[in-house]
């Protein structure tokens, strides 16, 4: 919607409500299991998800495993927008519009980019190598590393 509606460096959210009902992830699941005629069937590991995915599934069960996320890159909450922006909460009924100013540093632009096209050059490099330089452009950058990454769960 951004690309269709938005100006440049704008950014769309949703407008959440203290009336809206959230759900979790694991509330979705289910939901679409049983759409699909599947009853969702909670186990209380992977391990036990996998070994008995054959049996469950044959009986029109789903095996489930619900967890904690502990994946990189997860925060704690999500945030859209911070004090120090420029919204425009009246433009849509249920998206906010964060207005971003072009303020950056040249100087600390060039430095970035000089590490990403050294990085290039070497034709091989670490993922910590290039989240430094995140941090070094983004002070604020909220970069949780865990060890553990999404793909593996899936």
């Amino acid at each position: 919607m951004s690309g269709l509606l938005g100006e440049n460096r704008d950014i769309f959210f949703p407008k959440l409500s203290e009336q809206l009902h959230l759900i979790t992830f694991a509330e979705i699941a289910m939901r679409y299991l049983q759409n699909l005629c599947f009853a969702p069937y909670e186990c209380a590991s992977e391990d036990e998800a996998r070994m008995r995915a054959d049996e469950l599934i044959s009986n029109k069960q789903w095996p489930c495993y619900f967890f904690n996320s502990d994946t990189t890159g997860e925060k704690d909450f999500e945030e859209f927008f911070t004090e120090q922006e420029d919204l425009d909460m009246a433009r849509f009924t249920s998206i906010g519009v964060i207005h971003n100013q072009p303020n950056f540093d040249d100087n600390q632009l060039d430095i970035f980019v000089q590490g990403i096209e050294r990085l290039k050059g070497l034709s091989h490099w670490t993922k910590h190598e290039i989240v430094e330089l995140f941090f070094q452009i983004l002070p604020d950058f909220a970069h949780k590393e865990t060890g553990k990454y999404l793909d593996q769960r899936m």
